[in-house]
């Protein structure tokens, strides 16, 4: 039932306030400092070792792998993405994707994520790694943010250091501290002139000499990073000759309310929990009423020409490089992306909510669509170009709306078909899948202090695929691996870790260090490199399907 007294959309993807930089995100309700961001908690996808896999780097442009300008060191992820592989970063397609970097005006920040399978392991589901269990990445305003503010994260310096060729020098806070103090030297000195000129009272002569001048400084040919943070136009130093940079940019970084509902897309029409699918994980559900026809969701598309990139490979005798004779799997953003029979194109969304959306083929209620051409959103004529003329493009340029299929009621989950192929091998998947009994979860463990670990004695297999570390061991060194658990006894003083134990701890070069009166509390355990989930032999991999007859004809290159 349509309810008149459903808030309206909070938060926009709008064409950003920072010229040249494409589309950003902006809340259309104030958020004071520390307000959690409207649309729920971001996932992050692990992607690991792609240079490797591709006997190349993509930094030299050895594959196209345009995902290198949206993604975060696993570290900033959190500690679980950073034991999976060597070399591992992660994709996360909410706030970890949509924002822009201004120094001077961060006002958002993330946390890192949390890790949960909402139960699902290889011992119970077939479901088990082929999802993301990285989750609960949540955003806050770091300042206090106006309404119609765009939102802002930090990128860190080295992001636009290392890309200087083609972004040109980008100012940092230090260089916006420099333009301010800047600012007012140039106030000053303006000043002194009206002071000391004999035509002080011909304003338009007076006004034309300070924005001669200006000009004259911003179009200085020796570049610097402060001055790139002083204003372009006049007008704006002006302003800030008597408000200050800051209030300057902050100002600018504003699109009206009204703009943002005219203009902008809306992005909290959904927000995550977990599915009602089975083995499907977490979903996406309905913040407000949607009737039928309302765009639920708009996505911009990552492009990847190729999708043979994805393939992962073991490695060659020699353990330096491939083995393009042994394929082992596909990295799991392939289920996060959209693709073809026909074709090698793979198009991955990144939107708050719409990686959530999972699979119904009987009674979807949202289906995909291409936007209507808009040169802000999506460009149109990129449908009837070649794939090989994406291995140089280097932007998002094509974007896909969910449109609600009929009326969703606010909690329902949103679902989309994701096609007959995809549902064919997913049912050939569950047929095959068979449960490991002997799966041990390091989360499961780290979860529960009160279930009592098998020592090395009992069961030598037991922890194989897993590995510890004692807070306690060596605070020099930070964490060891815990390589055996020699016995376990029952500590009756101490009510909320059940057992202590007594552990053999293997540091570097194999030394061997016992610990006694160990207790559960001090323990933590992660998978170790390569055991995960989503890299065991047969988890599922395959991409989301695009309708026939909206996928371009000039794409079909297989």
């Amino acid at each position: 039932m349509n309810n008149n007294n459903t808030p309206k959309c909070t938060l926009y993807l709008a064409p950003s306030t920072i010229p040249n930089a494409g589309l950003g995100i902006f809340t259309s309700i104030a958020l004071p400092s520390g307000t959690p961001l409207p649309g729920g908690f971001d996932a992050a996808i692990p992607i690991s070792d792609m240079d490797f896999h591709n006997d190349g780097s993509h930094d030299a442009e050895d594959y196209h792998w345009m995902f290198s300008e949206y993604l975060w060191s696993s570290g900033s992820i959190g500690k679980v993405m950073e034991y999976e592989a060597e070399k591992t970063s992660g994709f996360s397609w909410g706030y970890g994707a949509l924002p822009n970097c201004h120094f001077w005006m961060i006002n958002v920040m993330e946390s890192s994520c949390d890790f949960d399978t909402v139960g699902l392991t290889p011992e119970n589901s077939p479901g088990a790694g082929a999802f993301t269990g990285h989750y609960n990445r949540l955003a806050h305003a770091y300042e206090d943010v106006k309404a119609g503010g765009e939102l802002f994260v930090s990128y860190g310096t080295n992001w636009f250091t290392t890309r200087e060729s083609y972004m040109g020098l980008v100012p940092g806070e230090d260089d916006f501290e420099a333009g301010e103090e800047f600012i007012e030297t140039v106030s000053e000195l303006f000043e002194s002139l009206v002071d000391s000129t004999t035509v002080k009272d011909d304003v338009h002569y007076m006004g034309q000499v300070r924005v001669d001048i200006w000009n004259m400084i911003v179009n200085s040919p020796y570049k610097s990073r402060p001055l790139a943070a002083l204003p372009k136009a006049y007008k704006t130093a002006a302003r800030a000759m008597d408000v200050g940079i800051m209030q300057t940019e902050e100002e600018l970084a504003t699109h009206s309310v009204e703009y943002l509902e005219e203009h902008g897309k809306c992005l909290d029409h959904i927000h995550p929990q977990n599915s009602t699918i089975p083995h499907a994980g977490r979903g996406a559900f309905a913040t407000r009423y949607l009737p039928k026809g309302t765009v639920v969701s708009s996505a911009p598309l990552i492009h990847i020409p190729d999708r043979d990139i994805l393939t992962m490979y073991d490695d060659s005798e020699d353990g330096e490089s491939r083995d393009l004779s042994k394929p082992i799997g596909q990295q799991l953003l392939l289920n996060y992306c959209w693709g073809h029979p026909k074709s090698s194109m793979l198009l991955c969304p990144y939107s708050h909510g719409t990686p959530f959306i999972n699979h119904d083929r009987q009674d979807p209620n949202v289906k995909i669509q291409w936007m209507k051409n808009d040169d802000r959103y999506h460009n149109s004529s990129w449908l009837d170009e070649p794939v090989s003329f994406f291995d140089s493009e280097w932007t998002t340029k094509l974007m896909f709306e969910y449109v609600a299929l009929r009326d969703i009621q606010e909690g329902e989950e949103v679902l989309v078909d994701y096609g007959k192929e995809w549902e064919e091998a997913w049912n050939e998947h569950v047929k095959a899948w068979n449960p490991d009994e002997n799966y041990v979860s390091p989360h499961e463990l780290n979860k529960d202090y009160d279930f009592p670990l098998k020592t090395h004695e009992e069961d030598a297999s037991v922890y194989t695929d897993i590995f510890g570390y004692h807070t306690g061991t060596d605070k020099k060194s930070g964490e060891r691996e815990i390589h055996r658990i020699r016995a376990r006894r029952p500590d009756p003083n101490n009510k909320n870790d059940g057992f202590v134990y007594d552990l053999e701890v293997i540091g570097s070069g194999n030394y061997v260090k016992r610990v006694k009166d160990v207790s559960r509390s001090q323990m933590h355990f992660y998978h170790k490199p390569y055991k995960a989930d989503i890299f065991r032999e047969g988890s599922f991999r395959h991409e989301m399907m695009i309708p026939d007859e909206m996928f371009p004809n000039a794409w079909r290159n297989l």
